[in-house]
C-alpha cells in the first residue's frame, strides 16, 4: 500500500531501533545490559500521586471526556506553581493548556503556526519532536549548530535577512537536552529581542526546570521581560515527578498562542484523563513540597559526579552538566557516534544514544542518560571508560621513528 511521501522522508526513530536491538539480545538470554539510552526515570512515581489517581479513577464522575484545555482545577495549580517557583503571574483561564506530555505540544505548535515556505529554527542537536513538528507542518527546517565553541547556544547573529524574514518559530531548550548546559540571562534576553523584532514565536522547552545541580535554579522564559509577549513555555511532569508514562504536561504563556494550540489539539485528541490531572495537582501541591525534588536532584548529582570523576581518571574530556539527567560524551577519534554506540552494545552490553539521533552536529558524541540506579551507573560508566581506554592506544599519534 502506498504511503504518504512525508513518511518516506522521515528517518527511522533511533530509540525504537535501540529498543529492538536490546530486545533481541534479551531474547538470546543476554540480560546484563546497562541502559543509558532513554531518559525514563528508574524510581517509581511517588506514592501520593499514585494514590490520588486510584481514588479519583474510582469515581464515575471522572470517566467522562475531559475538557480539551484541561480542567480549570489543574490549570489553577499550574498557575500557582509558576507564581511560587518563578514569581510570575499566569492566567489559568487563558494562558495555560493541559498536554498529553510536553512532547505533544512541542510537535503540535508547528501545525498551528507554520505553512509551506516558512522556516522553523531548530537547535542541533536537540529533542527530535521540534524537527518533526516543523517537517510535518510542511515548513522548512533550519538547524542551528550547538557546539562547545558557541557554548551550545544557537548563533542568532549568523542568520541572513531572508532567513529572518521567513522564520516563524524558534525552539530553545534550557537546561538543554542533550548537552546539559543552561542559558545565561543575557542570551535569553537577546533571544526575546530577536523574536520580538522579527515576529518569531519562541517555543521554550523547560522539561528540566527542576533537574538542576549546585543550587543553580533555571529561570522560566516568563520571568524575562517580554518573554510572555513572544513565547510559550512547555513544562512536563515526566522527569520531575518520575511520571514519564503518565503523559502529563502543560503549555504556559502568550494567550493567543495557547488558544491556537487549543484549536489544533481539539482536532487531534480528546484531552487528558481527569484522574491524571488530579494526580498532577498532588504532585505540585504535596510531593513538590515534601523534599522529594531535593532528594531527586541529589541522587542525579551523585550519579553525575561519579561519572565525571571516572572520565577524569582516564583523561577523557567530558563537560560537567549544569542540569538535566544527561552526559554529552565525546567518542574516540576514528569512530562515528553510531559505530561507538554499536561497539558499546556489542562488546560491553551498554546502551547509549548516538549523538546523531539529535542532529548532524551531534556527530562525535553519545548521550548518556543517568536514569538508572547508582550501582548500574557505576557499572555502566566503568564499562564505558574501559571501552574508551582500549581505544586510546589506537587513536594516539604514532611515535616518531628513531634515527
Amino acid at each position: 500500500m502506498l504511503k504518504a511521501e512525508k513518511l518516506a522522508g522521515q528517518p527511522p526513530y533511533i530509540f525504537a531501533q535501540l529498543d529492538e536491538r536490546v530486545y533481541q539480545l534479551r531474547e538470546q538470554g543476554i540480560t546484563d545490559i546497562i541502559d543509558f539510552g532513554k531518559a525514563d526515570p528508574d524510581h517509581a512515581t511517588p506514592e501520593p500521586i499514585v494514590k490520588r489517581l486510584q481514588e479519583t479513577a474510582a469515581d464515575p464522575e471522572n470517566h467522562h471526556y475531559p475538557a480539551f484545555k484541561g480542567s480549570l482545577y489543574f490549570r489553577e495549580h499550574v498557575a500557582k506553581y509558576y507564581k511560587e517557583r518563578f514569581g510570575v503571574d499566569v492566567d489559568p483561564e487563558t494562558e495555560i493548556i493541559t498536554l498529553l506530555g510536553s512532547k505533544e505540544g512541542l510537535f503540535h505548535i508547528s501545525l498551528a503556526y507554520l505553512r509551506p515556505g516558512d522556516i522553523g529554527l531548530i537547535p542541533d542537536p536537540s529533542f527530535p519532536a521540534y524537527n518533526d513538528g516543523v517537517f510535518f507542518a510542511g515548513a522548512e527546517v533550519l538547524r542551528m549548530p550547538l557546539t562547545r565553541a558557541n557554548h551550545f547556544l544557537p548563533d542568532l547573529d549568523s542568520l541572513d535577512d531572508e532567513t529572518r524574514r521567513r522564520a516563524k518559530l524558534l525552539f530553545l531548550n534550557y537546561p538543554n537536552n542533550p548537552t546539559g548546559v543552561t542559558a545565561p540571562p543575557e542570551y535569553m534576553e537577546k533571544a526575546i529581542r530577536f523574536c520580538k523584532e522579527h515576529e518569531v514565536l519562541l517555543c521554550y522547552d523547560h522539561a528540566y526546570a527542576e533537574t538542576y545541580f549546585d543550587n543553580n535554579k533555571p529561570r522560566s522564559l516568563l520571568e524575562y521581560e517580554g518573554g510572555k509577549d513572544v513565547g510559550v513555555e512547555f513544562m512536563t511532569f515526566s522527569k520531575t515527578f518520575n511520571m514519564a508514562g503518565w503523559r502529563l504536561g502543560a503549555a504556559v504563556g502568550n494567550a493567543d498562542v495557547i488558544h491556537s494550540l487549543l484549536v489544533v489539539q481539539s482536532h487531534i485528541n480528546s484531552g487528558v484523563f481527569a484522574p491524571i490531572q488530579f494526580a498532577g495537582v498532588t504532585a505540585l501541591e504535596e510531593v513538590a513540597k515534601s523534599g522529594f525534588l531535593e532528594e531527586s536532584r541529589a541522587e542525579y548529582q551523585r550519579r553525575r559526579d561519579y561519572a565525571i570523576s571516572r572520565f577524569e581518571t582516564i583523561g577523557w574530556d567530558v563537560r560537567k552538566p549544569d542540569a538535566t539527567v544527561y552526559l554529552w560524551v565525546p567518542v574516540p577519534k576514528g569512530m562515528t557516534s553510531l559505530e561507538f554506540t554499536n561497539y558499546l552494545l556489542d562488546e560491553y552490553r551498554v546502551v547509549v544514544a548516538p549523538g546523531t539521533a539529535f542532529g548532524t552536529t551531534g556527530e562525535g558524541y553519545v548521550r548518556i542518560s543517568l536514569t538508572t540506579d547508582y550501582e548500574n551507573v557505576k557499572k555502566g560508566i566503568d564499562r564505558i571508560c574501559e571501552a574508551i581506554s582500549k581505544k586510546l592506544p589506537l587513536i594516539k599519534e604514532p611515535a616518531p621513528a628513531a634515527h
